[in-house]
């Protein structure tokens, strides 16, 4: 069974090898530059369809009709013509005629303006015959033509004279003025307020207590005129910036004019044992065996490493089967509606997984799909859905959502489209 291709094939430029043509003594469906052996007796040729009113032509078959300027004389076989060419025209060719416009041979001599031409300085002038030599010379400020020997002078102006004057410098006193600020060197310079406030910035330096629940001194409203190393304790609890503050915590100021929780450091005095409700010091353990196995639990220096084991869970009891498959379930993260955890069986996330991958459809003649994968990675396959047999056609990724599929002509049979994304 022969495999159909429903459109051209290109082999850019490559060879197509132990190939032959289709023989037959019966010509195939008229189609303009199909070709076939034709296996007839006594005839035996590659033809080839030209048109409706040459149609099948023999490859071996010719005709050289006799020209106004070219004629041919044919020799050899049949199968193996040879074919001589010669021009027609009047005259007999040397080396000082050539071939004119009707078809006879006449001397180069004849045209027109051939040998001579003319030099000229505007004013002078001088004919230059063919094989004479033009020299140009000359000395400054001067051109002229010498009608004795064809000799062009050409010269240029002694001087050049400059109209415009670049100056480049200047005179003058500086008058502006210059203050350079004296910082204190030795340990008996007098020193700023400013310089001294520079010096020590960053220190801390305890401002007192701190009214979380009335923020009291405000320490939160900017600007303000709190610095770097301003340092607070907690008298009563509240809230600062959002974070919940405990009597005895301390707040130090990281930056100048601190207007967020990210420019305080704070730190944490009194902290209680945790509860459902209460944070504060507690310990992590694993619940047991059964629906709630599968984690993991250690302790290092002080911090509980928890994960899950999923190595040491028994295996599955039974084969899984296709009718296991929506009975199968795992734990995911539903970040679409819920943005909560579910579960779901193994046979959705098939069936979507499916969808997310491969895409099918139907055609009947060249058609644009849109398969929607995201993906230029896609593989193409076609068939007849009425033999079943796979088809070939001109398949064009013309974007990562959409495939053009061309046919040379309309299918006889509808044409099933399956598309499957790789990678």
């Amino acid at each position: 069974m022969a495999i159909p291709f429903l459109n051209n094939i290109n082999l850019s430029d490559n060879q197509l090898l132990n190939a032959k043509l289709q023989v037959t003594s019966t010509a195939p469906t008229a189609a303009v530059g199909q070709i076939y052996f034709d296996s007839t007796a006594a005839d035996e040729t590659a033809k080839y369809y030209s048109n409706a009113t040459d149609v099948w032509v023999s490859l071996k078959e010719y005709t050289f009709p006799a020209g106004s300027f070219i004629t041919g004389t044919v020799t050899g076989t049949t199968p193996k013509p040879i074919i001589t060419f010669d021009l027609s025209a009047t005259g007999t060719p040397d080396a000082t005629v050539y071939l004119r416009g009707d078809n006879a041979w006449a001397p180069i001599s004849g045209i027109p303006g051939t040998y001579t031409w003319t030099v000229s300085d505007g004013s002078n002038s001088t004919a230059v015959a063919s094989g004479e030599t033009v020299t140009f010379s000359g000395t400054a400020n001067e051109i002229e033509v010498a009608e004795s020997s064809r000799t062009v002078t050409i010269g240029l102006p002694d001087d050049v004279t400059i109209t415009n004057n670049l100056t480049v410098g200047g005179t003058g006193d500086f008058t502006g003025q210059v203050t350079i600020p004296i910082l204190p060197v030795a340990s008996t310079d007098a020193a700023s307020k400013d310089y001294v406030d520079n010096a020590v910035v960053g220190g801390l330096v305890y401002q007192g207590g701190y009214d979380a629940a009335t923020n009291t001194p405000d320490l939160t409203t900017s600007p303000n005129s709190i610095l770097k190393g301003w340092t607070y304790t907690v008298t009563v609890d509240g809230t600062f910036f959002g974070e919940q503050l405990r009597v005895g915590d301390v707040l130090i100021a990281e930056v100048n004019d601190p207007s967020a929780l990210t420019d305080w450091t704070t730190v944490q005095n009194n902290i209680d044992l945790a509860s459902l409700t209460q944070v504060g010091i507690g310990n992590v353990n694993i619940d047991g065996a059964g629906n709630k196995d599968g984690l993991s639990l250690a302790y290092a220096s002080g911090t509980a490493t928890v994960g899950l084991d999923i190595e040491n869970l028994p295996n599955l009891s039974v084969a899984i089967t296709a009718a296991d498959l929506a009975s199968i379930e795992i734990p995911l993260f539903n970040g679409d509606t819920s943005d909560a955890n579910e579960r779901t069986s193994i046979a959705t996330i098939l069936s979507v997984a499916n969808s997310q991958i491969s895409y099918a459809t139907t055609i009947t003649d060249t058609a644009t799909i849109s398969h929607g994968l995201n993906s230029s990675d896609i593989m193409v396959q076609l068939y007849d859905i009425t033999t079943g047999e796979t088809v070939y056609a001109d398949v064009d990724r013309i974007s990562t959502t959409q495939v053009t599929i061309t046919f040379a002509s309309t299918p006889t049979n509808s044409v099933r489209v399956l598309v499957q994304k790789i990678g």
